[in-house]
């Protein structure tokens, strides 16, 4: 863990931190078909190189951070595809991609991978987005629970520099993907997915959840975590989410919102389908959160190489003021 040690050193002393952007996406602009259950995660037995690709592309664009593809990649996840018996060899080459990338594209600085766990794939809250595109699961909690510790344990060992929990679903999901990251001796930074209801414009959790995002600060707060990041959100949602988050937590703060492509509700089988919010929109949004002292920013589904490449430059080299109370 000594690379996250120097990460944090960094985070203390204020510095604009720069994350890595999708993942899965990227592999889909490079052809990589999707796939509904383990979506991006099937390129790790089908298209390995392309993965190690879209990770030295992020380098090369000037990420710090750079996270496995393992989103999908828990138990449950694999085995409708007939690798359940592969887990822990896909979650190994995962982060073995994500270190020889390193290897070839960051000899000159560094660069620390995050490993991700998540709920995909166990649910929402809400119905899939369309048919055929989200399937879940049907497993007990308690296997669940038990397939996400596993994955997580799986990428420590395999040599990630800290944890990135992230959770789309319910507040039981979020739950159980921050306990599974809380892995002694390992750092963790968790994520939180946000919507502004239409109905009342309040901040809430997940897809289409009644969970105030208030209340699911106080739930898992308390599990730990050393930064927190608003992810896979709007950035208009991120933006209403900000000001409660830095209320309720205060330690650092990252943000890495998705582009509001319409496929994500429609079909992950054209990746061509454009958004409207560009490099050039995105930058002058980063810029205001790092004004706000967010710390860490990156992106999700649909901000690809051409949205982190202009970070570097445009993003002030500290932010105003660091917070450094985050828990561990």
């Amino acid at each position: 863990m000594s690379g996250f040690a120097e990460l944090e050193g960094r985070i203390e002393r204020g510095d604009v931190i720069i994350l890595d952007g999708a993942v899965g996406t990227q592999l889909q602009v490079s052809g990589v078909p999707m796939h509904g259950t383990a979506w991006a995660a099937a390129a790790l037995q089908t298209h390995p190189y392309t993965v190690r690709h879209v990770h030295e592309a992020y380098i090369k664009a000037g990420a710090d951070i750079i996270t496995t593809n393992s989103y999908a990649s828990a138990r449950h996840n694999l085995e409708p595809l007939g690798l359940g018996d592969s887990t822990a060899e896909l979650n190994i080459r995962a982060v073995v991609l994500a270190k020889e990338a390193r290897e070839r594209a960051a000899r000159d600085r560094p660069v620390y991978i995050a490993g991700s766990v998540s709920n995909f794939g166990l649910g929402t809250g809400s119905e899939p987005r369309s048919k055929g595109a989200v399937r879940r699961v049907a497993i007990t909690a308690e296997q669940a629970r038990a397939n996400l510790r596993e994955q997580a344990e799986i990428l420590v060992e395999a040599g990630v520099d800290f944890l990135l929990a992230e959770s789309t679903g319910s507040l039981e999901h979020r739950k159980w993907v921050s306990e599974a990251c809380s892995v002694p001796g390992v750092p963790k930074w968790v994520g939180f997915k946000v919507h502004v209801d239409p109905a009342d414009r309040v901040v809430k959790v997940g897809y289409t959840s009644d969970v105030p995002l208030t209340v699911a600060l106080a739930e898992v707060i308390p599990l730990g975590g050393s930064l927190l990041n608003v992810f896979h959100s709007n950035v208009d949602d991120t933006a209403a989410a900000l000001p409660l988050v830095m209320e309720q937590w205060s330690g650092p703060v990252g943000v890495y919102p998705e582009a509001a492509r319409p496929d994500y509700t429609a079909t992950w089988r054209d990746p061509t389908i454009e958004t409207t919010l560009t490099p050039k929109d995105f930058v002058g949004l980063a810029r205001q959160w790092v004004a706000q002292g967010v710390q860490v920013i990156g992106g999700c589904c649909g901000i690809g190489v051409e949205y982190i490449r202009p970070l570097r430059e445009a993003l002030p080299a500290r932010v105003p003021a660091p917070r450094k109370q985050g828990r561990g």
